[in-house]
């Protein structure tokens, strides 16, 4: 069996954004992340929501303090701290007049089973690792978006819309639509690498606040 909550929504790369494409991927499975769980997206100053909500991290007040106490000389930008990604994503919605009953979460501990059930309630999730492409070793973020079980129920691969491609070809293709990965690789290639538990930003299906 195989569930994807991407069906039918559109896919993003990272490659055609305006701001950053080669170090965008944190925003860019953010808002794949919002659409697949049915987020309302606003317009924003960008013609891509990806470039949007990089420009909103970049620059809101709110976030800048926040950077400021995590970062005081500045070695990360903003938005490649998991915790000023998931606060401006949360922003920047909000500051749209975009709010639902729940909120993204970020957590350490997100097992498979976790995973799973997040997949079947309609949300998705947002996942760190280390990939490896043509150039080595690399830092990158991506979109949880599915699972396929086998006969007993059990999760064997989990689906991810990668916004740098497909990383089974060192990102030789870059299109990474609905990529199956073995859950071997999610325990080796997510951070913490080795862990059964990730990080992961926590994206639950949208319901709109007061309905």
């Amino acid at each position: 069996m195989i569930k994807n909550n991407s069906k039918g929504k559109p896919y993003y790369t990272q490659r055609n954004n305006e701001l950053n494409p080669a170090s965008s991927c944190n925003v860019t499975a953010m808002i794949q992340g919002l659409i697949c769980a049915g987020w309302p997206l606003p317009q924003g100053a960008y013609r891509q929501p990806e470039d949007s909500l990089l420009h909103f991290i970049r620059h809101d007040i709110v976030i800048l303090k926040e950077w400021k106490r995590l970062d005081p000389h500045g070695k990360y930008p903003p938005n490649e701290w998991h915790s000023l990604l998931c606060m401006g994503t949360n922003r920047f919605l909000i500051s749209n007049g975009i709010t639902g009953k729940n909120i993204i979460t970020f957590c350490d501990d997100c097992t498979l089973l976790d995973f799973k059930l997040l997949i079947d309630k309609g949300g998705v999730a947002v996942f760190s690792g280390q990939f490896k492409s043509e150039r080595g070793t690399i830092g990158h973020i991506v979109t949880g978006v599915g699972y396929q079980c086998d006969n007993s129920g059990t999760v064997t691969e989990i689906m991810i819309d990668d916004p740098w491609g497909d990383y089974h070809s060192l990102y030789r293709v870059h299109k990474g639509d609905d990529i199956l990965m073995p859950k071997e690789d999610f325990y080796a290639l997510f951070k913490p690498v080795g862990s059964t538990q990730k990080r992961a930003h926590l994206i639950p299906k949208y319901e709109k606040a007061g309905v």
